[in-house]
């Protein structure tokens, strides 16, 4: 159903049928245009530069929200809006609102560390942090096609651009190996690999840097990007000394916020300043030295800075990196490359915490009338599963409110529950 509504707005039909599909996001600013003006015809009223500063709460339940303008920093001249239910459908790095919504006690827990690796590999339903590996494209293709990659022709030949995807576990007895036991502690893997693409920014504070990756739909870029993660834990970070505001405990925020901010004020003050990007070799990033005058070049448009990456993590996060690295290579002989560049810093995977709600009407168990769905509420980590769970809240609200009598799961089907993400 996600498919062939994304394609009712303009994707393309092969989405239909690909193994893995891929929209690009160039594709996808015309889609979301369409889409918009879909909701606007059915009298959705979307108010553009609008931010969300606070709920309104009366009696234990959720009664509207107070807004402003986004540009205004002094959060003055508010408007109030009333309304029977809130909808929470923020993105993963909305911090923000989680600060706001433990002042109204609503409740959040850390994502489950101890999860399966099974079900860690289907849904990134822990803790992760890494850097991002860039390679020129032509070396992905060479690995993976061989004397094919000649046909790949930035994506208008025969053979289409190689992505890969990698994983391996780390035994916590024996740290310098893998291992397929049950007796798993950690694991390192590729997320979110874009083929053809382009390292690019995702940063929401001036002092605060963290990247990402993308691919627009022709993938013709002459490189390819991949965050590298490593799961996990508040054990991993008693190094760690915290800076700011949310290092004190009368805050009560959960522990993987603090991390992924003090990592990425470590990636900006490494960089310089002004968006600019710490890297370094792989090559040197295993040797733990740095050569200021040989590093690569990166499609990373805001500029690049040399430095040694392994100040960014504590040693558990870094030897991690380093022991997985060197096991890729055995299975995608070259990944390790003088080509190969590093940046820093992955942080936002998906959201480190979750908002409890109830399993059947997607409502708070801290706070009524309030609904957290998708990403930002840890019930999703993509587009697809964020507009799966976004059509089951939707049915479930419209049940609570008397809006809809019919059985939601003889629409969409029977949900699978676990104690982290929802599959569907």
């Amino acid at each position: 159903m996600v498919m062939n509504t994304l394609v009712q707005f303009g994707a393309p039909l092969n989405i239909l049928t690909d193994g893995k599909p891929h929209l690009g996001t160039d594709k996808l600013i015309p889609l979301l245009r369409n889409f918009r003006r879909h909701l606007q015809e059915l009298g959705v009223t979307i108010k553009f530069g609008t931010r969300v500063d606070d709920l309104l709460v009366e009696n234990a339940r959720v009664v509207g929200v107070k807004v402003c303008d986004a540009r205004n920093e002094l959060h003055s001249g508010s408007e109030k809006l009333g309304c029977d239910a809130v909808v929470m459908a923020v993105g993963h790095s909305a911090r923000d609102m989680y600060q706001m919504l433990l002042s109204h006690n609503v409740e959040l827990v850390p994502k489950d560390f101890a999860v399966s690796l099974k079900r860690m590999l289907e849904w990134p339903n822990n803790f992760q942090v890494g850097l991002r590996i860039e390679h020129p494209q032509e070396l992905i293709n060479t690995i993976q096609y061989s004397g094919l990659a000649t046909e790949v022709r930035n994506g208008r030949g025969k053979v289409p651009v190689a992505d890969y995807k990698v994983v391996k576990y780390v035994d916590e007895e024996n740290t310098g190996s893998a291992t397929s036991s049950r007796e798993i502690s950690r694991s390192c893997y590729s997320f979110c690999m874009c083929p053809g693409g382009q390292v690019v920014l995702t940063s929401t504070n001036p002092s605060e840097l963290c990247i990402n990756g993308m691919s627009f739909s022709r993938r013709s870029s002459r490189w390819a990007n991949s965050a590298l993660v490593v799961t996990v834990s508040s054990k991993d970070f008693s190094a760690l000394q915290f800076n700011g505001p949310l290092a004190g405990v009368e805050f009560q925020v959960p522990f993987a916020i603090v991390a992924y901010r003090e990592f990425e004020r470590r990636a900006s003050t490494m960089g310089g300043g002004d968006f600019v990007v710490p890297v370094q070799t792989v090559t040197d990033f295993l040797e733990n030295k740095l050569s200021v005058n040989s590093v690569p070049p990166s499609s990373y448009r805001l500029g690049v800075k040399a430095a040694n990456l392994h100040e960014l993590f504590p040693n558990h996060i870094t030897e991690a990196l380093q022991r997985s690295i060197s096991m890729f290579d055995s299975e995608l002989p070259g990944f390790i490359s003088k080509d190969a560049l590093l940046h820093g810093v992955e942080t936002r995977t998906s959201s480190p915490v979750q908002i409890p709600r109830d399993g059947v009407t997607y409502e708070s168990t801290s706070l009524d009338g309030l609904y957290p769905i998708g990403e930002g509420a840890g019930y999703a980590g993509g587009i697809v599963s964020a507009a799966v769970d976004g059509m089951y809240a939707g049915f479930a609200v419209a049940k609570d409110l008397g809006l809809y009598e019919g059985d939601v799961e003889s629409v969409l089907g029977k949900a699978q529950k676990n104690t982290g993400f929802v599959k569907y």
